[in-house]
């Protein structure tokens, strides 16, 4: 079993990561996928079998927040 987790700042990332959770709440694949957070971080903790399901689910992830980003951009301009 291979565990990653990503932390990410609250103030920095807080509105990308309320307009994804939902995404993040299901399993991607092989891997299960957890959100925590606390008052200053948010932690997405990705728990897979196998390297190549959690380079998947790291991707996928990443997918994800960067659609998050560029809508947020575009809502901006």
């Amino acid at each position: 079993m291979f565990t990653v987790t990503i932390t990410l700042e609250r103030t920095k990332y807080e509105n990308y990561i309320k307009s994804v959770e939902p995404e993040l709440e299901y399993s991607f694949g092989r891997s299960e996928i957890n959100l925590n957070s606390d008052a200053s971080s948010f932690y997405i903790t990705i728990k897979s079998p196998d390297v190549s399901s959690m380079r998947a689910s790291l991707s996928s992830i990443s997918r994800v927040l960067n659609v998050a980003k560029k809508v947020m951009e575009v809502e901006k301009w």
